[in-house]
């Protein structure tokens, strides 16, 4: 038998994020491209960006024909959020974008989505110059310096759009502290810092 699920957040309703949801109006459309092995991670904070932004796609897959949707409009004001060799800083990009592309995964699994869809290298890419202190400690990252998809995304849109991205990051604080609650002290005791 399935556990209960809040109707609104999808969360079970010991870690339901709903009191900290404020939605953040994008004018820039965030498409995230999701390795499928994302999908299954209790941990993963994109659905967060579903939650706390209202203009957002979400595209699983891993080969060109998976995201035909979102290739439709690369060739549209379109970016890539990511660290390539040519990537240009966020902060220092005036370009007016109407799409930013963002992949989600492990290192390892987006290094793998952007090897496995060379149009993706036909975009503009950006990246940050430095990187903004991660806030999402209960999910280890392989990198140094590392954000988590809510992290990259929400800097990504108030360095583009001036967007206040508080919201979206209260909402990452709020699914931290519930997730949390609910890990005996000894893993808890991991992830402090």
């Amino acid at each position: 038998m399935a556990r209960p699920l809040c109707s609104h957040c999808h969360y079970p309703p010991s870690s339901c994020v709903c009191p900290y949801i404020s939605k953040v109006n994008n004018r820039i459309k965030l498409w995230v491209l999701q390795h499928p092995h994302e999908q299954k991670q209790a941990k993963s904070t994109t659905p967060l960006l579903q939650l706390g932004l209202t203009n957002m796609q979400l595209c699983v897959g891993e080969h060109p024909e998976d995201f035909s949707e979102v290739r439709a409009i690369a060739d549209k004001a379109c970016a890539l959020l990511y660290p390539s060799d040519t990537a240009e800083p966020v902060k220092q990009c005036t370009a007016p974008f109407e799409h930013i592309i963002v992949l989600d995964g492990t290192w390892s699994k987006v290094h793998r989505l952007w090897q496995q869809n060379p149009w993706l290298h036909k975009l503009k890419a950006l990246s940050f110059a430095q990187v903004p202190a991660n806030r999402y400690h209960i999910r280890k990252a392989n990198r140094e310096q590392s954000l988590s998809t809510l992290e990259a995304s929400a800097y990504c849109l108030a360095q583009l759009e001036g967007l206040d991205t508080r919201p979206l990051l209260n909402l990452l604080d709020g699914f931290v502290t519930m997730q949390t609650k609910q890990m005996p002290a000894a893993v808890k005791q991991r992830y402090q810092k």
